[in-house]
């Protein structure tokens, strides 16, 4: 097992390494001027030669990006060129909120999904599987934003159950926080309670179509112990590959729920941070996104060994 974690962190790390890479000589491809969005239209070019020199901006990128990777080791991510504060504590004030949205989502969807499609494999080509698929395909068909306005429309405006935007921190209204959530992480949960539902569906098959299944079956064993006993722990290894990708999804994904909802999330950070043109700020944010996808497949890899420990063996014996 600690043989199979350090190969995994390492190959983690690698990725972060050519995913910081990339990032820093992106963001120098996108066209504008920094300097010059900070000083304003009618700044002189004295003003902008002393912004650059401020920021680095006039160091040959190499020396940028050496110089960005040391401090971003440190934790020091840099100055938001548009507002004057670390991006750090720019980050930390929105990422919870994105993470909180991204949660209720994936408690959405994980409500939905797994029971639909157990439900779909086990009675397969009944009108319960039909009316799953059906559901999923209009899932994954409608797009977020017009759900999310037709859900302000009938939610809020006609019948005010829900307010229809805004935020508020949970610690100091608990209620007024979930009643403001609730809606875009339904939008959210909504697709990918669809993708969910079909690879559940698809894997719990081939799982109750194989040996072992028969097997335990023809011991006598009652259905649903054969299926919440045997099934369903193999067939939900796919499943959490699709689930551990779609969570770093909905971090950076979330741009078009924040904006319909007015949600001050780290989705509507990454939009504000482009159109500005801030340096700092959209390495900073893309690095932390990047880093939550690495993050987020390892502790998948992890998971695998745990829900099977073939795996692991597997791996370890084909590599020796």
């Amino acid at each position: 097992m600690f043989e199979f974690l350090v190969r995994r962190v390492v190959i983690s790390i690698v990725t972060l390494f050519v995913i910081s890479l990339v990032v820093f000589t992106g963001v120098r491809m996108i066209p504008g001027d920094p300097a010059r969005v900070m000083a304003g239209t009618d700044a002189d070019e004295a003003g902008l030669e002393e912004i650059r020199e401020k920021y680095g901006l006039k160091d040959p990128v190499p020396v940028q990006y050496l110089r960005w990777v040391g401090l971003a080791l440190g934790g020091d991510l840099g100055e938001s060129i548009r507002t004057r504060q670390s991006v750090a504590w720019t980050v930390a004030q929105k990422l919870p909120i994105t993470i909180q949205l991204a949660g209720f989502a994936v408690l959405i969807a994980v409500a939905i999904a797994i029971p639909a499609g157990v439900l779909a494999a086990v009675r397969r080509n009944s009108i319960w599987d039909l009316l799953a698929s059906g559901l999923s395909l209009c899932g994954v068909s409608v797009p977020n934003f017009w759900l999310g306005i037709m859900l302000i429309l009938l939610v809020s405006v006609r019948l005010g159950w829900l307010p229809a935007s805004g935020f508020v921190p949970f610690w100091e209204d608990p209620l007024g926080n979930l009643q403001r959530m609730i809606m875009p992480a339904f939008v959210l949960g909504t697709a990918l309670a669809a993708v969910l539902m079909r690879q559940t569906r698809n894997s719990m098959i081939e799982v109750l179509s194989a040996d072992y299944i028969r097997t335990a079956r023809a011991k006598g064993l009652a259905g649903r112990a054969v299926i919440f006993r045997h099934a369903i722990r193999n067939g939900l290894i796919p499943v959490v590959t699709i689930l551990g990708l779609q969570m770093g999804a909905l971090m950076g994904g979330a741009v078009v729920t924040e904006q319909i909802f007015v949600v001050p999330g780290f989705g509507r950070l990454i939009v504000e941070a482009v159109f500005t043109r801030d340096y700092p700020l959209v390495q900073g944010v893309v690095l932390i996104t990047a880093s939550a996808y690495v993050l987020i497949n390892l502790l998948v890899d992890v998971s695998y060994s745990l829900l099977n420990p073939r795996i692991r063996i597997r791996g370890a014996a084909g590599e020796s």
